[in-house]
């Protein structure tokens, strides 16, 4: 059975995902450069700015991703 897919943006604090796909969208390839790219570990370190802003751990970098930039990135659970 193959594990369900979710957004980025639906991860809680803690949790530890896969990538699995990334919209087909230009502007998101600056994030390609910098790990986000399928079949990379990544953790939702902590939200901020009331959750408009998350910070997520990838390839040992953190980075800032407003939501609906997470929203575009599909992720399956680990563990």
């Amino acid at each position: 059975m193959t594990q369900q897919t979710i957004p980025l943006s639906d991860l809680v604090p803690g949790d530890h995902a896969l990538i699995a796909k990334m919209a087909d969208d230009p502007h998101l390839c600056y994030l390609r450069c910098m790990g986000f790219c399928p079949g990379a570990h990544v953790e939702l370190v902590r939200r901020v700015s009331g959750g408009a802003l998350s910070i997520y751990r990838v390839d040992d970098a953190d980075v800032a991703l407003r939501r609906g930039t997470a929203a575009q990135i599909s992720v399956r659970m680990e563990g």
